[in-house]
């Protein structure tokens, strides 16, 4: 099966940014002529394209690091194609600017530039540490994000981005980044939860299998974009989990397996039954590469710790011997011990 997925190169020089193979270059000095910057501000360039996985439609993702936004009424002889708030409503006025977006010449390339204030990228990491400490010590799910997600798209694009301004300012300042905790915390938020797999249960022993298949591939999306974290990707958009995927290095029968399961369907019982089936065998498969990726950090919790947590919630409930607490209580161990559990198959059929 051919994997339709197009990577590409770019290059920055002392005067251009070179993307898609060479095809388009940008000048250095028509990103700066389109921000408001300050002697202080860092302007950072970055987004898929300087990540090599955009497209000829995508966008050069800018932040403008400031010590105050600028006002829409400011920057107005600029001429930017549009000018918004934080509510991206189009603003002309003394409003505070949040974004501006221009176009690129005739290309279908467009400038994305965000003003993002310091103490507010000082808060991003404080969010980020605060809440590592607080998961470390335990097991539960992650239901709400630590982080909004232009929250999460400027930690990413801060890790891949190059300054064109202040540049030694944006080293220090990135060095700073919590980028390991960031990546444990992804990979905690992303984890499938234990009601989706009883909703697959259900749907198994009732016959409702086209709500199965759909159920265990949103599991198998999310248990990949899991693991892509803990790889070293801290692109956290839905769209790119099969470009994350594709690029990491190693683990081939997990990349193989995933992309065929991606684009494959069933419509009969049959095909349906074998299709969740094999979901959760892939599925098996990640965990146990994450449980070996989680002990290559030595600032993640060990399986000790992340045990010690589940045997603690576990012992302080009741009717734990029931065949759903046990259900439960197996593939969440999963999440960091994956060997020590029976297989996916055997506990979607635990009601048969």
């Amino acid at each position: 099966m051919d994997t339709l997925i197009k990577t590409s190169k770019s290059k920055i020089t002392d005067n251009e940014i070179i993307i898609l193979d060479g095809k388009i270059s940008i000048p250095k000095s028509y990103l700066r002529e389109k921000a408001s910057l300050e002697p202080t501000s860092i302007l950072i360039i970055s987004g898929s394209l300087i990540e090599g996985i955009g497209t000829i439609h995508s966008d050069i993702d800018c932040i403008i690091l400031c010590d105050e936004r600028p006002k829409a009424c400011n920057i107005k002889d600029t001429e930017h194609a549009f000018v918004t708030d934080e509510h991206y409503r189009h603003i002309t006025k003394n409003e505070t600017v949040h974004n501006t977006t221009d176009f690129y010449g005739d290309t279908s390339i467009h400038i994305d530039a965000d003003y993002i204030t310091f103490s507010e990228m000082e808060d991003i990491y404080n969010k980020i540490n605060k809440a590592f400490d607080e998961v470390i010590s335990d097991q539960r799910f992650l239901y709400s994000p630590v982080l909004t997600n232009t929250e999460n798209n400027i930690v990413h694009r801060s890790i891949i981005g190059h300054a064109i301004t202040n540049e030694e300012k944006f080293d220090s300042l990135k060095s700073q980044i919590p980028l390991k905790k960031h990546i444990y915390i992804a990979h905690r938020e992303k984890l499938p939860v234990f009601y989706a797999f009883q909703d697959i249960q259900g749907c198994w022993q009732s016959g409702n299998l086209w709500m199965g298949c759909e159920i265990a591939r949103d599991m198998m999306l999310k248990t990949s974009m899991s693991f892509t974290y803990l790889t070293g990707t801290s692109n956290k958009h839905y769209k790119w989990v099969y470009s994350n995927m594709y690029r990491i290095e190693g683990f081939d029968a997990i990349k193989n397996k995933f992309f065929d399961l991606a684009r494959q369907g069933a419509t009969t019982e049959t095909e349906c039954r074998s299709y969740i089936q094999e979901i959760l065998e892939y599925m098996d498969l990640v965990f146990l590469a994450i449980e070996g990726l989680l002990k290559t950090i030595d600032i993640y919790p060990t399986t000790k710790t992340s045990l010690a947590a589940l045997d603690k919630e576990f012992n302080e409930r009741k009717q734990t011997k029931h065949k759903t607490s046990v259900c439960e209580y197996y593939f969440r161990k999963k999440y960091f011990a994956a060997s020590q559990t029976p297989p996916l198959t055997t506990l979607l059929k635990e009601w048969d």
